[in-house]
């Protein structure tokens, strides 16, 4: 990859929000200066990679703890190496924490009947989210899913 497309590509995640301007400044400075990437790994791996993240959430339904622990799991063992993979494990983590939050708020509106129609959207939410991430993270480009809020 070129010089011009690696600092087009950290100016664009800086200005997503998910570098700081430090991050930025450092990111730059090691482009600059010809440092070898951190990884190695082919786009379309990296894809297929972030891709099979998204789609690790699915696991909950059928093991709910796996499918907390698996898509963390992937995110911070494939962070370091795919560097990609860090931004899409945000997004799934910042989804899977607002997901819990949301749920807590619906067993307490459970009391007044709404919290029944909050899990409903809820279930909607988490079988859509994840295949659209999925899609979008096959193509390369990550999808921050709407209404997540942002620890990360």
């Amino acid at each position: 990859m070129s010089v011009a497309y690696e600092i087009q590509r950290l100016t664009e995640l800086r200005d997503r929000g998910e570098l700081t301007e430090t991050e930025f400044q450092e990111a730059k400075a090691r482009v600059l200066a010809g440092e070898p990437q951190r990884f190695s790994m082919p786009s379309a791996s990296a894809n297929q990679m972030a891709m099979l993240l998204h789609m690790s959430q699915y696991l909950g339904f059928a093991f709910p703890i796996l499918g907390f622990a698996v898509p963390i799991l992937i995110w911070q063992l494939k962070k370091d190496d795919i560097p990609e993979m860090d931004i899409h494990g945000r997004i799934v983590a910042n989804w899977l924490l607002s997901s819990l939050i949301y749920s807590l708020i619906c067993v307490l509106l459970l009391f007044v009947v709404v919290g029944f129609f909050g899990f409903m959207i809820l279930a909607i939410l988490s079988l859509l989210y994840p295949a659209v991430g999925a899609i979008k993270a096959n193509e390369g480009r990550p999808w921050d899913y709407p209404g997540s809020i942002h620890f990360f």
